[in-house]
């Protein structure tokens, strides 16, 4: 008995020390080890996130067609994206039908649910598209939805649609958003919104996905 309680006594304290490590068990690692210091814990607890991006960046600045393609640069941002993000895939993907928002959401993994670019707006990436579906529909359905990871996909003004919508106006505009719409040169961040004991947070991730241009 004397032998055993002190290998008890270790085994307690190991399995102590696992537990609190820093994302032990979290499902998605390479995102949680971008954190600010201090919110691992809680987002560790949060029951669902959606994850918020703007498009990677696109063939051309003046470029902004719906079928306007990612620039060489745009698709590593994805393949990025896509390593942060991790396996298995997102549970859920959403984009508005533009075709450069819509690469960016693949990154997930996931088939992509489309929306309108624009409410009333029924063409999409390709000339056969003809989208329907609106953004406050896929507002409702993620606010509904029991998917534990969302990946969304929007432009420079709607990303910032999704932060007021679930966090609030306030918490949009501490995450860059200013006058409804991130700055033009903001690419690469991810907007983490999580719920926790029923209410939505937002964090940010800078330039997590961002690549910098070759010299």
């Amino acid at each position: 008995m004397k032998s055993f309680l002190p290998m008890l006594a270790l085994c307690t304290l190991l399995a102590a020390c696992a537990g609190s490590e820093t994302g032990s068990g979290f499902d998605r690692p390479a995102l949680l080890e971008r954190l600010p210091a201090g919110l691992a814990t809680d987002i560790g607890r949060a029951d669902r996130h959606i994850l918020v991006v703007r498009h990677a960046r696109k063939i051309a600045p003046d470029c902004n067609a719906l079928d306007c393609p990612l620039s060489p640069l745009g698709t590593e941002m994805t393949v990025r994206l896509a390593e942060l993000i991790g396996a298995p895939p997102v549970d859920e993907a959403f984009a508005s039908a533009a075709c450069r928002t819509l690469r960016t959401a693949e990154a997930g993994g996931q088939a992509v649910i489309v929306h309108q670019a624009a409410d009333g707006l029924e063409t999409g990436c390709t000339a056969d598209d003809h989208v329907t579906r609106s953004r406050a529909d896929a507002f409702a359905e993620a606010a509904t939805s029991q998917a534990r990871w969302t990946l969304v996909a929007e432009h420079s003004n709607t990303s910032c649609l999704w932060l007021a919508e679930f966090a609030g106006e306030a918490a949009s505009q501490t995450a860059g958003c200013s006058d409804g719409r991130l700055e033009e040169t903001a690419y690469g961040d991810v907007f983490w919104l999580y719920r926790l004991d029923d209410a939505w947070q937002l964090t940010v991730l800078p330039a997590a996905f961002e690549v910098a241009a070759p010299d």
